[in-house]
């Protein structure tokens, strides 16, 4: 192989074509340690420019290993069109395959990276044909498409599938600061969303009408999802993932199925965004310190991983030797666990009272609440658990993630806010949040939205974790889509997905119940019709019931 460059304690190859089965070329970078020689071999394939990559390479080399950087097909130098996650099942296995051929690679092939790139790593081992690598670093992804990805359990994760679908993936480079040129408030606004792609100029993107025309749970999301497939992990695996990210549940599900059979997974969780630390709100300031060992430093923990699997060196690298290591938010500390969820959790119900108290006492005899959801008038995204990252300055005022104060929200008269008594004890939550509420609407169709939140004695009102159900999907599976009847009292499951947050003595727990919060979510228009094609929208009346035969209450996993 003709070595084009030399830097810093690293030779490197600008750009290598690497074939494919049909023929087609992926464009990847290469680092090489200095001295000629056998390596492990570390991978990042991306469809966000692969040079884009390059900041570790140099590390990587200098600590004995190769590392490549590629394009994915499509996308950036490589050949090809771009096929969102498809692609990867047959591209990666071939990768891998053609690593393995060259002079200066010993056999050992590990595979890395966040978000999509975890696709490619995951989908190449559960669907593709073709070698695996000998270790995976999978972070910040689901294992499906619906009900964490394009939909979250029914409702359109709208912005994140708008700007992917219609803006970053749309052609062979992104285009998301393209956004810029919009006044983007009122172009997310339009209706319906199945024409947005249009509105935005994209121009009829085949894979946003196709998300479009499936907005339930049926055989299009087959081919994109692991979850039949957890047998075929059986490398070494690190996961990481982080409490304000989109998908902490999913991988935690992800990891507790590959562990049963294979116990060389770990999974590290931290207080964290989409693959990142936690952004600075649109003033600039952070609403949260975690404190000093709360950063995310992907590259030492990712060269820690590695250096385990492959070299045996028990680096300090705080991943700790128990399969689970979280990070516990309110105290900021680091901890090591065996099992998910914790088997000293003591599953405990705060139940909602119409003088907006939540309390550990049964409700009786009380009056419902009641409040008007208007979609044209819905409840601002303020912070939360998403991956929508700060990929892009024309958006993150208004979608960022991460804690913030929930305060101008909690003014508005549809959202109702149920909080403790200020605790006399610290009180931990670690484990799955859930919400069982019952409620009825004006509407055949319509959303409840419930956010945990942690308010401090000073007033502040931080969001801790979030979720959300649409109406015609509470049936849970999502293939079959039921509208209700107006006016009856039906009980809803809130996943509000998971947590480990100590609110500390003087702070309270608060529930938040709305219908919306957007742009995260698509708007309910609450007509029963197509969510994706109608334009219609009507207010919904909303009553939320907490009395003996509908008692109303969220389950926090407390930790003794």
């Amino acid at each position: 192989m003709l070595v084009t460059g030399q830097s810093r304690g690293a030779r490197f190859v600008r750009q290598v074509m690497v074939p494919m089965r049909d023929g087609v070329r992926l464009a990847s970078t290469i680092f090489l340690p200095e001295t000629d020689g056998q390596y492990p071999v570390v991978i990042q394939r991306t469809p966000y420019n692969r040079l884009g990559n390059l900041s570790g390479g140099e590390m990587w080399a200098r600590n004995g290993y190769v590392y490549i950087s590629q394009d994915t097909r499509g996308r950036y130098d490589s050949e090809g069109k771009f096929e969102p996650f498809i692609q990867e099942i047959n591209d990666t296995p071939d990768t891998i395959a053609w690593i393995r051929q060259q002079d200066w690679c010993d056999g050992r092939v590990g595979q890395m990276g966040p978000s999509y790139l975890c696709w490619v790593q995951t989908l190449g081992v559960a669907r593709g044909d073709g070698p695996l690598p000998d270790a995976i670093l999978p972070t910040f992804a689901p294992c499906g498409t619906w009900r964490r990805g394009w939909y979250s359990g029914g409702p359109l994760s709208f912005f994140l599938s708008f700007w992917w679908l219609c803006f970053d993936a749309g052609s062979r480079v992104g285009n998301s600061e393209v956004m810029q040129s919009f006044d983007l408030p009122e172009l997310y606004r339009r209706l319906p969303l199945r024409t947005l792609d249009v509105s935005c100029g994209a121009g009829e993107s085949r894979v946003w009408r196709e998300v479009m025309d499936h907005p339930t749970m049926d055989a299009f999301y087959d081919k994109c999802s692991i979850r039949d497939r957890f047998d075929k992990f059986t490398m070494p695996a690190l996961h990481v993932c982080g409490w304000y990210d989109y998908y902490p549940a999913e991988m935690l599900a992800n990891w507790k199925q590959m562990a049963a059979l294979n116990p060389n997974h770990k999974i590290m969780i931290g207080p964290w965004g989409h693959h990142h630390g936690l952004e600075p709100t649109p003033d600039g300031h952070r609403a949260v310190d975690f404190g000093p060992t709360s950063g995310y430093d992907y590259l030492r923990i990712y060269l820690s991983w590695f250096n385990r699997v492959f070299k045996g060196k028990p680096a300090p690298d705080g991943l700790g030797d128990r399969p689970l290591r979280l990070f516990v938010m309110g105290r900021n500390q680091w901890r090591d666990e065996d099992e998910w969820p914790l088997a000293r959790t003591q599953f405990t119900n705060f139940y909602l009272h119409s003088t907006g108290q939540l309390s550990q006492n049964r409700p009786q005899t009380e009056p419902a609440d009641r409040y008007d959801y208007d979609p044209a008038n819905p409840v601002l995204t303020r912070g939360g658990n998403h991956s929508i990252g700060p990929w892009s300055d024309s958006y993150k005022d208004f979608v960022w993630c991460g804690p913030c104060d929930q305060r101008p929200n909690e003014a508005r008269p549809d959202v109702l806010c149920y909080t403790t008594e200020p605790l006399p004890a610290d009180l931990e939550v670690t484990g799955p949040v859930t919400l069982k509420l019952w409620a009825a609407s004006s509407a055949r169709d319509t959303d409840f939205v419930g956010r945990l939140v942690d308010v401090y004695p000073d007033g502040r009102a931080i969001n801790i974790t979030e979720g959300i159900v649409r109406a015609r999907y509470r049936r849970e599976d999502g293939a079959h889509p039921e509208l209700i009847e107006p006016g009856a009292v039906l009980e809803y499951t809130l996943d509000l997905q998971v947590t480990s947050n100590v609110f500390l003595k003087g702070h309270a727990i608060r529930l938040e119940v709305t219908s919306s919060n957007f742009p995260l979510w698509d708007r309910n228009l609450n007509t029963g019709e197509n969510p994706n094609t109608s334009t219609a929208m009507q207010v919904a009346r909303q009553s939320i019931w907490h009395d003996a035969a509908h008692p109303s209450h969220l389950v926090l996993p407390v930790i003794p």
